[in-house]
C-alpha cells in the first residue's frame, strides 16, 4: 500500500471514529448546549484560562474543575498535561 493509500485510509478511520463520537456524545452536548454558562465553558475549554473562564461564566473554578472532570469521564475533553482539552473541535 502507497503513502498515499495509507493516509487516505487513515482519513477515512478517523472520519469514521469523529461520527461515532458525536452519536455518543449527542445527549451530553445537546444538555451543555442547553446551558448558556456551560456552552461558553465548552467552547472556550482550552482557549481560555480557567480565572477568566470563572470570571466570565460566574462559577467557581472548584465548579469549573468540577464540569471538567465529569466532562472527561464521559470522554467529552481529554487532560493535556495542566490544562484540558476538547474531543471534537
Amino acid at each position: 500500500m502507497s503513502t498515499a493509500e495509507e493516509s487516505k485510509s487513515l482519513k477515512r478511520i478517523e472520519d469514521l471514529l469523529t461520527v461515532l463520537v458525536k452519536v455518543s456524545l449527542a445527549e451530553t452536548l445537546q444538555s451543555i448546549r442547553a446551558d448558556k454558562q456551560q456552552q461558553f465553558l465548552y467552547e472556550n475549554t482550552g482557549c481560555l484560562a480557567v480565572k477568566e473562564l470563572s470570571k466570565r461564566t460566574k462559577f467557581s473554578v472548584g465548579k469549573i474543575s468540577g464540569i471538567w472532570r465529569e466532562w472527561e469521564s464521559k470522554g467529552l475533553i481529554i487532560k493535556d498535561g495542566k490544562s484540558f482539552k476538547k474531543v471534537l473541535s
